[in-house]
């Protein structure tokens, strides 16, 4: 039932297609149920007591039927494939907005890589079931109850027990779902670990190379394709086996209806029109049939994918306070009192009764060795994470309000490193303020020493790779830097932004931001006694 849900709850958008479809499928049937009628009187009234003339109207109406059914059917896999593409864009824009909502830094986190192929396989498994194979199971259950009735009009006991054959693939079908869906999971988790490593393996080249683990890597995801791989073959064995069960049950049928039909012409209980009836009818029973399982093998992959699809949905769910609109304040401040918090897999407090007034205005140098907290008090103040106790707060002037979602409106943040995307300067500056002038770009990135963009060929559009891919580490924490100040932020927090400078361009780029942002409160973790100096306080942690 679960399963049903998801999938009423996502056809969406598309359900207007599915019922032209549908319907269209209804008409499809009917046209190929008239051409047997047709084709049956073709044979025992038109060509035994009818004209030329007659037969050859006769002629026309099958060929304008079986036209037209092939024309609906052309229509209906134009649609189909309108209703996937747009299902898959769907599906993957509305995944991709809920990791903005997903808990950070907790111990169900998925690998970037993992992400990827869900983005992509797994969407695409869905969209599949969704968008084609579910309303193709409505069509052919229409067509199969069509022409088992008319053939039931026919001969009953043919119909019947081509019927009763049907049954011994199902029950085949359903000895085998079990252990598709469990094969299929395991095949779609291989394939998340192996983009994983190629990921990292893309991100980490120098590294790799550098350390010669070139071989160490490629083992890794031979081993994990070498196991995929037998996961493929053994999920290919199942299906080869109940194709060829399928394939020999109805092959029979076919046979009897044959065998039935040769009986009933020989005795005179049947016309020739209705033997060709019966072994047009028979093909459109199995037809259904077999595409219906066919398609079972299918909505089972699928729910495997919804079920790994709804993993990125845990942890979802930020909690965003209404907060007092605090925009038009120039100065923050932010309190911590008696802060502790412990990671989910940590084995201690990484912050424990901890608790500082960052006042309003002041800047503050956080410094400390590696592993003390500093950058976990940075996503304390974002909210990223909360506190296990304690309290961390902003306040102004009048008015505290506790750390939450909302706050985050007023925190720039410059986290430690390169952090550009690929694109164009002039994009990667526009993600922190998407209307920001040019004046605006011009001022943030002289404040932070970025101004060498303008000597660039291209200036701001000047297109980078990823990663900032075309400029120095320096150059690009310079623009990352210059992205952060767009933000009309009352708190700033710099993790190690001058890590990558040499002295004279640390001490240029900290005087000209202290002198354009005078008021703005401002936290810096850095390793740099020069930096510290130039802070009001100074925080050993």
């Amino acid at each position: 039932m679960n399963y049903a849900r998801w999938f009423i709850e996502n056809t969406r958008g598309i359900r207007l297609n599915i019922l032209v479809r549908i319907l269209a499928g209804l008409l499809q049937t009917v046209l190929a149920l008239l051409v047997v009628w047709l084709s049956k009187m073709l044979i025992d009234d038109v060509a035994m007591t009818g004209t030329i003339v007659e037969m050859a109207i006769q002629a026309l109406l099958i060929a304008v039927a079986v036209v037209a059914g092939v024309g609906i059917r052309q229509v209906n896999q134009y649609l189909a494939n309108k209703s996937f593409i747009k299902k898959v864009a769907e599906l993957r824009l509305s995944l991709f907005s809920r990791l903005f909502n997903r808990c950070l830094f907790e111990d169900n986190e998925i690998h970037s890589g993992d992400v990827t192929s869900r983005m992509a396989k797994d969407i695409d498994a869905v969209s599949e079931t969704l968008a084609v194979q579910l309303p193709q199971v409505v069509v052919m259950t229409i067509q199969l109850v069509g022409a088992f009735l008319l053939m039931r009009w026919f001969d009953s006991r043919l119909a019947w027990a081509l019927v009763l054959i049907t049954p011994l693939a199902i029950i085949l079908g359903k000895y085998i779902a079990h252990r598709l869906k469990k094969i299929t999971l395991s095949i779609r988790e291989d394939e998340s670990r192996i983009m994983a490593k190629i990921q990292e393996s893309v991100e980490l080249n120098a590294v790799l190379r550098a350390l010669q683990g070139e071989r160490w890597m490629l083992d890794r995801v031979g081993e994990l394709q070498d196991r995929q791989t037998v996961n493929y073959i053994r999920r290919s064995r199942f299906m080869v086996f109940s194709r060829f069960a399928l394939g020999c049950t109805f092959g029979l049928g076919y046979m009897l209806a044959f065998v039935w039909g040769a009986y009933g012409l020989r005795t005179g209980a049947i016309t020739f029109g209705v033997m060709t009836s019966f072994l047009q009818l028979v093909g459109q029973i199995q037809q259904p049939i077999l595409s219906l399982l066919g398609s079972f093998p299918s909505i089972i992959y699928s729910t495997a994918s919804i079920d790994r699809l709804k993993e990125m949905d845990h942890g979802e769910g930020e909690q965003s306070e209404k907060c007092e609109d605090i925009t038009t304040n120039d100065v923050l401040g932010i309190r911590m009192d008696n802060v502790t918090f412990r990671y989910a897999k940590g084995d201690r407090d990484v912050v424990s009764h901890f608790s500082h007034d960052f006042r309003p205005g002041t800047k503050t140098a956080i410094l400390g060795t590696t592993g003390t907290g500093k950058t976990t008090l940075f996503r304390l103040i974002l909210n990223f994470i909360q506190p296990a106790s304690g309290v961390v707060a902003f306040y102004g002037d009048g008015f505290t309000h506790v750390a939450d979602k909302s706050t985050r409106a007023h925190v720039v943040f410059v986290p430690q490193g390169n952090t550009l995307i690929s694109g164009t300067i002039r994009n990667n500056l526009l993600m922190a303020k998407p209307d920001a002038s040019d004046e605006e770009l011009q001022t943030a990135l002289y404040t932070s020493c970025a101004d060498f963009v303008f000597d660039l060929p291209q200036g701001l559009d000047t297109v980078l790779s990823e990663h900032g891919g075309g400029l120095s580490e320096g150059q690009a924490q310079r623009i990352a830097i210059a992205r952060g100040l767009l933000r009309p932020g009352a708190v700033l927090l710099l993790d190690e932004i001058s890590s990558a400078l040499d002295e004279a361009t640390e001490h240029e780029l900290f005087s000209r931001l202290f002198a354009a942002r005078p008021s703005t409160t401002m936290l810096l973790i850095t390793h740099r006694k020069k930096v510290a100096s130039l802070c009001d306080e100074r925080l050993p942690l």
